[in-house]
């Protein structure tokens, strides 16, 4: 049995799931799973996987995530609409991490600044960020 909390991305739920994969996997994993470069540890993301995946439309968030992640991602499912121009609003907690996010250069991604993993799911709440990476030990 999985012990370890799961990693993911959460964004809104009206957010372009598809798109957001697209805009990652446009980063080669060697540079979106390694915080080295930037002085700190898994920035935007852990630093251990070593891939990133698109789960099925038909997983269940919930047997996937588990309930705590369930739990907050229920949080996020006001229906916000889509930003206009189809960019991803990248939400970061840290110093390190927006130098990670600012240098990985993705078009239509701009990384937003908040001080915290609950003030990303604020701003993600208020359609002033789209998406963040989070683990279990952060929900």
């Amino acid at each position: 049995l999985l012990k370890e909390p799961r990693h993911a991305v959460i964004s809104r739920k009206d957010a372009d799931s598809e798109q957001i994969y697209k805009v990652l996997k446009q980063i080669p994993d060697s540079d979106l799973f390694s915080s080295a470069a930037f002085g700190g540890k898994d920035l935007m993301f852990s630093d251990s996987p070593t891939e990133l995946i698109e789960l099925p439309k038909s997983m269940e968030s919930f047997l996937y995530l588990r309930e705590d992640y369930y739990e907050a991602m229920r949080a996020l499912r006001a229906g916000n609409p889509p930003a206009p121009d189809g960019k991803i609003e990248w939400c970061t907690i840290s110093h390190a991490e927006q130098q990670k996010c600012d240098s990985l250069q993705i078009p239509r991604m701009e990384c937003r600044r908040a001080s915290s993993v609950d003030e990303c799911i604020q701003k993600i709440m208020r359609k002033e960020a789209d998406a963040i990476a989070v683990d279990g030990g952060q929900v």
